[in-house]
């Protein structure tokens, strides 16, 4: 054992950590904290915790960093089938209403398995929907699984577990989903196929996003990860959670998680032992109101596009007594609670849009960007936040709709193109969304979030080569830029933040047999 550190230093780095990556070390867990923090130090080579502890405080985390700590700060101990309460309940009331529902219309499912560790928890789901739909093939489904721990997902892609993953599983499931390899297991490539793995830090990144298809869910499992959590990180991640899902979308943590306080939002659901939280649907007050003109503004005016910077508080809206209903605190503040003024300026409009956008206000944001594609119903920039706004909620024929007029209204525009085939491929349409790919990158060739893109639709199709043809290219393009550029159309996205993406996804690649 090393020299013992100091307990001033470890409550530092507990602040640190927690501040970082939302894990939480109180004082009766600082033991753990000090274990995991000997381990990080010899998994880097160094010989002295304290220096260690200390110089990973004074720089910026980095993706390296942050995949070391959570390697050695938290546990991946997990198995197939585990919580068997809570996933028959999954089965016998939330799948079964969402099958029975979808069955006449759009066949789509998406599930979100946060905190997947090695990968049992989001097979558990492939082996479920495999044996209760028949038809499969005929549905649109995604499994997306994530972590923050690269060592984890490397063992989920090879998908190769040892007896201990099978305690309290039957052996009939072996014997359907898996081949026998000496004293391990592993999962039949039909079941791999069905999940997306991805790195995702859920106290840093930004989520909802159709950058990382965190987007309209309609379950999210994340279990046995916000134990890790302090209160307000809980709360912090079960916000974002409840933003990605769809109105009625079910949220299924560890039954040992479960306090209301942290989920609001959310309602609760029982079924045989087994409680869910269900996103309550919005049912905003109705209010009377009309659209107000739109004062005109120069043809060479233009809106601010530029999606490489965070939306800023913008100039509030001019007011007028009784006039519109303002829900926003963005609102004018006149007596009466203010409201928009008939001649509110096009642009001001956008703005405020933009900025509801980026505070996760859709049903604001829609508000406003509807009143100004009112007063001018060919403006491409309002139309293609609007597409990003339904996209998110999980109104795809509308986001098509949208963006395609924005296209047809601007068909120069790399972005707009980009964002078609986000929403193509989130309806199933992968060669639809590599067609309107090719068109962002012929429009823009240094375009490397589409080149990323297009890299991942390979990868999904199997088409090893391809993906990581289309990877180094947006690699070469990432490194002629700065490291903390933010990209356009990433939602906020580093140059560095996605070449770190990229480099971590090598362990995506399939080993020779």
């Amino acid at each position: 054992m090393g020299k013992m550190i100091p307990g001033s230093l470890l409550e530092e780095f507990s602040g640190f950590v927690e501040v970082n990556m939302g894990l939480c070390f109180p004082k009766e867990k600082r033991a753990d904290l000090e274990k995991g923090l000997r381990s990080a130090c010899a998994q880097f080579g160094c010989d002295n915790e304290e220096t260690f502890a200390r110089h990973v405080m004074s720089a910026d985390l980095s993706k390296r960093y942050i995949e070391m700590l959570a390697s050695a700060l938290t546990v991946g101990e997990t198995y197939f089938f585990r919580e068997k309460i809570a996933l028959d309940a999954f089965e016998h009331v939330v799948l079964s209403e969402l099958i029975s529902t979808r069955r006449g219309a759009e066949r789509n499912l998406r599930i979100w398995s946060a905190g997947c560790s090695s990968g049992e928890e989001p097979y558990t789901i492939a082996m479920m929907l495999k044996m209760l739909l028949p038809e499969l093939k005929e549905w649109n489904v995604t499994i997306l699984a994530t972590d923050i721990n690269p060592h984890f997902m490397e063992k989920a892609l090879k998908g190769v577990y040892t007896r201990w993953s099978f305690r309290d599983v039957p052996g009939s499931i072996n014997d359907r989903f898996f081949v026998k390899q000496g004293e391990s297991f592993e999962i039949l490539p039909e079941i791999k196929e069905m999940v997306t793995f991805s790195y995702l830090n859920l106290m840093k990144d930004d989520y909802p996003s159709l950058m990382n298809n965190t987007n309209a869910m309609d379950v999210i499992f994340c279990r046995n990860v916000l134990m890790y959590f302090s209160p307000e990180t809980i709360k912090s991640v079960a916000r974002n959670f409840n933003r990605c899902l769809t109105d009625g979308g079910r949220l299924i943590v560890s039954q040992t998680e479960l306090n209301d306080e942290y989920f609001q939002g959310f309602g609760k659901e029982s079924h045989a032992g087994a409680l869910l939280f269900r996103k309550r649907e919005a049912r905003p007050e109705k209010k009377e109101y009309r659209l107000p003109k739109v004062a005109a503004m120069p043809e060479t005016g233009r809106f601010r596009t530029n999606t490489t910077q965070k939306a800023h508080p913008p100039q509030p809206l001019p007011s007028k007594e009784g006039l519109i209903y303002q829900s926003s605190p963005l609102a004018g503040e006149g007596k009466g609670g203010g409201g928009i003024c008939d001649e509110a300026p096009a642009e001001l409009l956008y703005e405020n849009a933009r900025y509801s956008f980026e505070k996760r206000e859709y049903s604001r944001t829609e508000e406003l960007l509807v009143r100004l594609i009112e007063g001018r119903p060919g403006n491409a920039e309002a139309l293609s936040l609007l597409a990003r706004v339904c996209a998110n909620q999980g109104r795809l024929d509308d986001a098509l709709s949208y963006i395609e007029k924005a296209i047809k209204a601007d068909k120069m525009n790399p972005g707009r193109h980009y964002l078609h085939s986000a929403i193509l491929k989130e309806k199933g349409l992968k060669q639809q969304a590599i067609e309107a790919l090719k068109k962002a990158v012929y429009l823009d060739a240094d375009f490397a979030l589409a080149y990323f893109a297009m890299g991942n639709l390979a990868l999904g199709s199997g088409n090893m080569v391809e993906a990581e043809r289309h990877f180094n290219s947006a690699l070469s393009l990432l490194k002629k830029r700065a490291h903390d550029d933010i990209l356009p159309e990433s939602e906020g996205m580093t140059a560095g933040r996605l070449m770190e993406l990229i480099e971590s996804m090598k362990w995506r690649k399939k080993e020779p047999r």
